[in-house]
């Protein structure tokens, strides 16, 4: 790993992103595990209910702007979303333009990187973190994109270009943008932290009850509906099967109607707020079957789920829909796989491991086995190493305004 260039003065890191801190598990294990080390981390967020202003979590400076999160299906709700942010963190890093020795900014969208122009041309690093595509979920949603998608294309290719160094979350997506620019781009997953997620045994489910689980972004592509259609016809057989969701998304009213319909509301637990990434694992402590139940699109194709890997980290066998990316990290003999994940096909994988829990534990030890791979611990030093290189390249070449790797 290379040191840091100033020894004996911790990094100053900015970092933007237009999502709520406290939720976003990504971003919280990375500027935690530079606090940790004792860097100065300053994180610009959206607008968090019940949240001050400035806050202090866990060692990590967040301010929070007064725009919020949107989820919906208009265009013009998400360019007015991304643009209100991307405006407030110009006006933001505006006011400091030395502050920080690398500024990183996370997608969606790729364009928040322009906010640190002024960094940028000063020779400051600009290191744009690619959770998700931008044009993927345009493409998913809005599938008369037109001139929009084009556009969200367009100042994709420019944002990658823009940046100094390209992170992102896998390898199939590496390769994706390494089409599209020169920049260097580097590989850091999304593991799960374990200080929140350590890694835990099986835990059978007693005769005839067992909670199924899902926890994340609830959205009409996640399949939510077909899942619990599949356990209403389950629960014919197992009376004390049930489901807990949690997270936020537009797909939770017409999710929160169809388990009405179906009488399933002392079944289905519902979520009421948003929770803190935090306060994810004691809900998991109760789930004995993980479900990610996503129908295939242009934004599922190419996602390897977060919530896979913490179910896997936490003993819990786990029923997912296929993709090429999950199918690259997980084999068969690691997780049910439902192709497609309809509510026949999740009720035939739910009612096999139910009536099966030697087959759960098989499965859930062998996606342990998986993920001990994938740690954390391991990717941590790998965020560090792009960090401290980048830092380090502008000490000693001294970067300023013009020079031929500014934009």
């Amino acid at each position: 790993m290379v040191a840091a260039p100033r020894p004996g003065r911790p990094l100053r890191i900015g970092m933007v992103i237009c999502s709520e801190y406290e939720a976003n598990p990504r971003v919280r294990r990375q500027a935690e595990a530079l606090a940790a080390r004792g860097d100065e981390v300053t994180v610009l967020a959206l607008h968090a209910e019940g949240r001050p202003r400035e806050d202090l979590v866990d060692g990590v400076r967040v301010v929070h702007t007064p725009t919020r999160k949107y989820r919906g299906d208009s265009t013009v709700s998400y360019l007015s979303l991304y643009g209100g942010f991307i405006a407030h963190a110009s006006a933001w890093l505006l006011r400091q333009p030395r502050t920080f020795d690398l500024v990183q900014a996370h997608t969606m969208p790729e364009a928040v990187a322009f906010a640190a122009t002024l960094q940028r041309l000063l020779g400051v690093p600009v290191l744009l973190d690619v959770h998700d595509l931008t044009e993927r979920l345009f493409a998913s949603k809005f599938r008369d994109g037109g001139p929009v998608l084009a556009a969200v294309r367009a100042s994709t290719r420019l944002a990658l270009r823009f940046a100094t160094e390209v992170l992102t979350v896998h390898e199939p997506y590496a390769a994706i943008i390494r089409q599209w620019t020169r920049r260097p781009v580097s590989v850091v997953l999304n593991s799960p932290d374990a200080r929140l997620f350590p890694p835990r045994p099986f835990r059978p489910w007693p005769p005839g009850e067992v909670v199924f689980s899902y926890h994340g972004l609830i959205a009409p592509r996640h399949g939510l509906v077909n899942a619990v259609e599949a356990l209403a016809k389950l629960r014919l057989e197992v009376p004390g099967a049930r489901m807990q969701v949690l997270g936020s998304g537009d797909g939770l009213p017409q999710l929160r109607a169809r388990v009405q319909e179906l009488g399933l509301t002392d079944a289905v637990s519902l979520p009421t707020t948003l929770l803190p990434i935090t306060e994810m694992p004691a809900f998991l402590e109760r789930a004995h079957i993980g479900v990610v139940p996503s129908q295939r699109d242009p934004w599922t194709d190419e996602v390897l789920p977060t919530k896979l890997l913490e179910y896997a980290v936490s003993g819990i066998p786990v029923i997912t829909f296929r993709n090429p990316v999950i199918e690259r990290y997980f084999p068969e003999d690691a997780v049910t796989y439902v192709d497609p994940a309809s509510p026949e096909n999740l009720l035939v994988a739910m009612r096999t491991l139910v009536a099966d829990p030697e087959l759960a534990r098989r499965q859930a030890q062998r996606a342990s086995e998986v993920v001990a791979g994938m740690s954390w611990d391991q990717q941590k030093l790998a965020y560090f190493e792009v960090i401290d290189r980048m830092v380090a390249r502008r000490a000693r070449r001294g970067w300023r305004a013009g020079d031929r790797d500014a934009v």
